[in-house]
């Protein structure tokens, strides 16, 4: 069975990160020149800029491969948009699928820094030797990276955009790791927050059984769950479940909508049954009611 909760208005420009971190104001460009202004809305409104919208959950649940079937363009397509001098009607309305862990290519002096910054998260294998602070540190320079150069510009251009995953599955482990919010308020400060955000949840159990292939770090290395021989499916589900706990308290906070998911359901179905969510979530209208069904048909409850 699949469905889907709301606890906030899905039209509405959500504050997805109130209580957490403010939104950046940083200016973007590419390669030192200036971005086109924000897109106007219909009816003579003021400019805004695209709409950022970020799919979280826990480890394994899918962020990606939805991300990914619920855009329109990639990313390399949204940038090759921005150089290419395009009109700004050329860019508004299009949904620009751009990864977490993607390298900017909008500025080469940002893109060589990140680099050595992605190499050091995730391509330099993983041991206990180092304390989180030293991961929270190279976390935040990563993601003032990604902002400024990365979704940054696409969204100062009027692209919406759909990221796999932003700094929330980030705080609920560090919160499980001895970190306060205030802590990762200052820490993480000059990050933009999304305007809106979907959590995906999924049985922990059903997850690694699926894929199983998880790195260290996701079994729990880093909150105490005994040497790395003693991590596996158990610690897994129990680190994960606990992840999940906190990012369904971020949810109610600040009114995400939320959906669970059946780990056996193809991608293509799921994104199917998300796309109406994210055609209101990326359109900042007045409240409306939205229904969804589940695969026999059923209204979601």
């Amino acid at each position: 069975m699949w469905h889907l909760t709301s606890t906030g208005a899905p039209g509405a420009l959500q504050d997805a990160g109130a209580g957490v971190l403010p939104r950046s104001s940083a200016v973007t460009t590419i390669d030192g020149r200036a971005l086109p202004g924000s897109r106007s809305l219909l009816g003579g409104a003021a400019n805004v800029s695209g709409r950022f919208i970020a799919l979280e959950g826990t480890d394994g649940v899918g962020k990606t491969s939805l991300a990914r079937h619920l855009a329109d363009i990639d990313y390399d397509t949204a940038v090759a948009r921005l150089a290419a001098h395009l009109p700004t009607e050329a860019c508004a309305g299009s949904f620009a699928f751009v990864s977490r862990r993607q390298i900017s290519t909008t500025s080469t002096y940002a893109a060589t820094l990140m680099e050595h910054l992605s190499t050091m998260l995730w391509r330099s294998g993983d041991a206990p030797d180092l304390s989180d602070a030293f991961w929270v540190s190279l976390q935040a320079a990563w993601f003032t990276a990604h902002t400024e150069t990365v979704v940054g510009p696409l969204l100062d251009a009027g692209f919406d955009v759909i990221v796999d995953g932003w700094l929330y599955k980030f705080f609920a482990k560090l919160l499980l790791q001895g970190f306060t919010e205030p802590d990762l308020a200052v820490i993480f400060d000059r990050v933009r927050m999304p305007d809106a955000v979907m959590l995906l949840q999924a049985d922990a159990g059903a997850v690694y059984d699926r894929r199983q292939d998880f790195r260290p770090a996701e079994l729990g290395m880093h909150a105490s769950y005994g040497d790395l021989d003693d991590l596996g499916r158990d610690t897994f589900v129990d680190y994960q479940t606990k992840t999940a706990v906190n990012l369904q308290a971020f949810a109610e906070r600040h009114g995400w909508h939320t959906a669970e998911l059946d780990p056996d359901e193809p991608i293509p179905a799921t994104a199917r049954r998300l796309a109406p969510i994210m055609a209101a979530l990326r359109t900042p209208l007045e409240p409306v009611s939205i229904a969804v069904t589940t695969r026999n048909g059923e209204a979601a409850r």
